[in-house]
């Protein structure tokens, strides 16, 4: 909306120069309009590299008008509220002052941008039969559904995406309720006594452990969520192409992060929680390293790099349509934590002509 565009320090528009350079790891992805913004996050690291730095937004031109500048403002604190906090800090009007940019720490962002996230049917209509299994957005776990960023294969679903998909979602599973799919469950007494037991052992191992401690507040029964939550940071940022190493992984590195991983889960197991807040943080914590845990090993089982920009393995440098234009999807055992993967098609649903004319 806002017709805004990026610069390098002096003031060149520093993106076409680095074209050709980009072409050869992705051939014509790099044609497509507008510029997929992975590609955009790589020409931008190419430059700093090159010591085209500080890179700025061009908000001075399209904020002079008092309608643009109102929708900037919306999108801004819609959007990045911490960005403005950021430019207020720094005494930053976008009006007067084109603002730094930075490429972000990466995080998972699921569906939003890079079609990752739970398998699920797709609907009737539309769907391969192989790719529609009963009621649409139910997950391969026969009753559960999921809707926007938590959900693979499309991307794209920002706001309006996820809660169009949500109303899906939900009218799905009215109907697997209505079609009488959910009779015949039975929950005994002690398997949700062993699931409140499993979900209340952070206060546990808090309530026993701190009668261990003989000096500060370090003990050696327990960590707390925000020592394991910066010990995941570290491992993802160092080993599975963190800011930290400029989005670059490899193979080897893969390995080492997952042998990291592993550890990590083991120590969580005697994560310690003060109260209901911190109980929740400690299980935000475990989620999150099962899912970096996901991420990690699809990763390192697709030996290309789909999204330079995003990330990049180093091994594996080019994008490789020939062997890698397909879906991944895996399998984590439950029991031994093991994961299998796989190859699955792409099915082009829009005929390339029409997508070419919609871009």
């Amino acid at each position: 909306h806002l017709k805004t565009y990026t610069q390098n320090a002096n003031g060149e528009n520093y993106e076409k120069k680095w074209y050709e350079h980009t072409k050869k790891l992705v051939g014509e992805y790099i044609d497509h309009h507008p510029v997929p913004t992975c590609l955009r996050n790589h020409a931008f690291i190419q430059e700093v590299a090159a010591g085209g730095g500080p890179i700025q937004m061009v908000t001075k031109e399209a904020f002079q008008d008092p309608h643009l500048e109102t929708v900037g403002w919306e999108n801004f604190l819609g959007m990045t509220v911490g960005q403005a906090v950021v430019w207020a800090s720094q005494n930053i009007d976008p009006k007067y002052t084109n603002p730094e940019l930075t490429t972000s720490e990466p995080y998972v962002m699921g569906s939003h941008a890079t079609c990752s996230g739970a398998w699920v049917s797709g609907p009737e209509d539309l769907s391969p039969p192989e790719y529609f299994w009963g009621y649409n957005r139910m997950l391969t776990v026969d009753g559960l559904f999921g809707a926007g960023d938590t959900v693979g294969g499309s991307a794209h679903k920002f706001s309006s995406g996820s809660f169009t998909e949500g109303r899906l979602a939900a009218k799905a599973a009215v109907k697997y309720i209505q079609d009488q799919k959910a009779e015949g469950i039975n929950v005994t007494d002690k398997q949700c006594d062993d699931f409140r037991e499993t979900i209340y052992k952070p206060l546990e191992n808090y309530t026993v452990g701190q009668n261990e401690i003989t000096g500060g507040t370090v003990s050696p029964s327990y960590i707390l969520p925000i020592q394991g939550l910066q010990r995941l940071q570290k491992i993802m940022d160092e080993y599975v192409g963190g800011i930290t190493s400029n989005y670059m992984t490899n193979g080897n590195m893969l390995k080492r992060g997952l042998e990291l991983l592993e550890w990590l889960q083991e120590d969580l197991e005697n994560v310690g929680a003060e109260d209901y807040h911190q109980l929740m943080r400690a299980w935000e914590l475990k989620h999150r390293t099962l899912t970096s845990q996901c991420v990690t090993e699809h990763t390192m089982f697709r030996e290309e790099t789909r999204w330079p920009g995003y990330y990049y393995r180093g091994d594996h440098l080019k994008l490789d349509d020939e062997n890698w234009h397909c879906l991944t999807v895996s399998r984590r055992d439950p029991k031994t934590g093991k994961f299998t993967l796989e190859k699955v098609p792409v099915y082009h649903i829009v005929d390339e002509k029409e997508k070419k004319q919609a871009s």
